[in-house]
């Protein structure tokens, strides 16, 4: 059974260090990664379109969605608090 988790993403607070940590733990774990911005939804499958996709969305909204689909999302969640 798939669990989804989701958090947004600020401009103000966005750490790229941070992040590549997150998606390659995403990557790891195997779980489905996705991207919610300026009214559309991006289903990301490697790590340079990760940082492309939160780049240009929060340069135009200042805020996007990330929404994590898996088995795993509860590890996930544990070891990545401070995001």
């Amino acid at each position: 059974m798939k669990n989804i988790f989701s958090f947004k993403v600020y401009a103000a607070a966005f750490r790229v260090k941070q992040m590549i940590r997150f998606y390659k733990y995403c990557e790891k774990l195997g779980q489905d990664v996705y991207i919610y911005g300026k009214n559309q939804v991006n289903h990301i499958n490697k790590l340079s379109d990760w940082l492309s996709v939160l780049i240009d969305n929060l340069s135009h909204g200042g805020e996007c969605l990330v929404v994590i689909e898996g088995s795993q999302v509860g590890r996930l969640r544990k070891n990545f608090s401070m995001v």
